[in-house]
């Protein structure tokens, strides 16, 4: 499993836990022997993303590569008529052409010794949290369209608490405070939701 900032709930029995993914790590991983890889996160920017073919290379080699959440949501969305197998709403979501931008997933994040925790929040996860919302009736779509364009165009570095909180003001008002509240109240961290999918597939 190659994983950082995405927050699992249980690590399977077995499982061997690497960083998150980058140029080389799947091609390494074959050659080390696995037979079954989990791709959640990977590097983007910053260092050489993991390449497309090397999991071509572990599909002909007989490995079983799963993705869901981040990069493997990405990167499953883009091989999965290779037969790398994808898990998840975000996962469907960039297979089906509903989302097509890498900044979707993107986060900011600590170092390996502060456990990759995040330090911005996933589009895809603002967008499910504000489905979310407008499915309970919380919020129109229309506020929903507005707010989620509003935190698109900033970089994803910058999509913090305070840029949501800040969206729902000023959609909202003087009742932004009280919407970003149940914003905070009903948020989802879809990215975990798939990988946790993804896991119980693979246990199984």
């Amino acid at each position: 499993m190659f994983v950082g900032p995405t927050r699992l709930q249980r690590i399977p029995d077995r499982a061997h836990i690497f960083t998150p993914a980058a140029l080389g790590s799947v091609f390494r991983a074959v050659q080390a022997g696995y037979k079954l890889i989990c791709l959640i996160d990977g590097y983007f920017g910053n260092m050489p993303s993991v390449w497309h073919k090397e999991i071509l290379f572990a599909l002909k080699s007989g490995v079983a590569v799963c993705g869901s959440s981040s990069m493997g949501a990405l990167r499953a969305a883009e091989l999965h008529s290779f037969g790398m197998l994808g898990f998840g709403w975000v996962y469907r979501a960039f297979r089906r052409g509903i989302l097509l931008d890498d900044d979707e997933v993107c986060v900011m994040h600590a170092v390996s010794e502060l456990n990759f925790d995040p330090l911005s929040e996933a589009m895809v996860n603002i967008r499910y949290s504000l489905k979310t919302m407008r499915n309970h009736g919380q919020i129109s779509r229309a506020s929903e369209i507005r707010i989620a364009s509003s935190l698109k165009q900033l970089h994803f570095s910058q999509r913090n608490l305070r840029a949501v909180r800040s969206a729902f003001e000023h959609e909202f008002g003087a009742q932004g405070a009280a919407k970003f509240g149940l914003y905070e109240s009903m948020k989802v961290d879809v990215k975990s939701l798939d990988a946790e999918e993804m896991l119980r597939a693979v246990a199984t």
